[in-house]
């Protein structure tokens, strides 16, 4: 009887382990809040939840894509960095977020050290 109670103990704890470390990598990485609200309104994603759960739609082509629920997040972040990559300049503290000629649309003041640090390790600048 205690080897059964044991399997059944071991089996939950198995069970429990894989489940947090599975939500664990379809988590996002932290965003700076300030930063990245302002940075939303220019990106050209946005998630739509739709009958068989979420898709991530481009504003600027309508086109939408339909990752497995769990990758949802993570493929959004992978758009975005994308993005990041070809329409945003930093220079000092000094985020600009430039159209699609290369051309100033916004500028963003990132007022303290935690908010660069995030800009450069969120979109992989140098």
């Amino acid at each position: 009887m205690k080897t059964k109670n044991l399997l059944i103990i071991a089996f939950f704890a198995i069970f429990m382990f894989l489940g947090i470390s599975a939500l664990k990598q379809g988590m996002p990485s932290p965003k700076n809040e300030r930063v990245y609200s302002i940075l939303q309104k220019h990106m050209p994603y946005v998630v739509e939840k739709r009958a068989g759960g979420f898709s991530i739609k481009s504003k600027i082509t309508g086109i939408k894509e339909k990752p497995p629920a769990k990758d949802i997040f993570l493929r959004l972040e992978q758009l975005e960095k994308q993005w990041g990559m070809e329409f945003l300049k930093l220079e000092g503290n000094n985020l600009f977020i430039l159209d699609k000629n290369k051309k100033e649309i916004t500028k963003i003041i990132l007022k303290n050290q935690e908010e660069l640090s995030w800009v450069k390790d969120y979109f992989e600048f140098k």
